[in-house]
């Protein structure tokens, strides 16, 4: 009977490691998946960030040419004026 008590005890003790080892593969699954939605996210940040970048960069461009257009009016009418005088 003591042998039949020791394996039965021994039964236990494994199916409580059973338990705890399936309990941490749930935690390191969920963990996975948070990190992997975490990663997705930073993603999408960046690429939002290379939009808004290269946005900018069209916006400055435009506003480049912009000045230059209004430069070269400004020394039009400058020469203008100076001719009426």
């Amino acid at each position: 009977m003591k042998q039949f008590a020791d394996v039965a005890a021994s039964f236990k003790q494994i199916a409580a490691l059973i338990v705890t080892t399936q309990d941490a593969a749930r935690e390191i699954e969920l963990s996975t998946k948070q990190q992997a939605t975490a990663v997705e996210q930073v993603n999408i940040a960046i690429s939002n960030v290379s939009q808004s970048t290269r946005e900018t960069e069209t916006s400055s461009a435009q506003t480049l040419q912009t000045a230059s257009q209004l430069a070269a009016l400004s020394r039009q009418l400058l020469r203008l004026v100076r001719a009426e005088a």
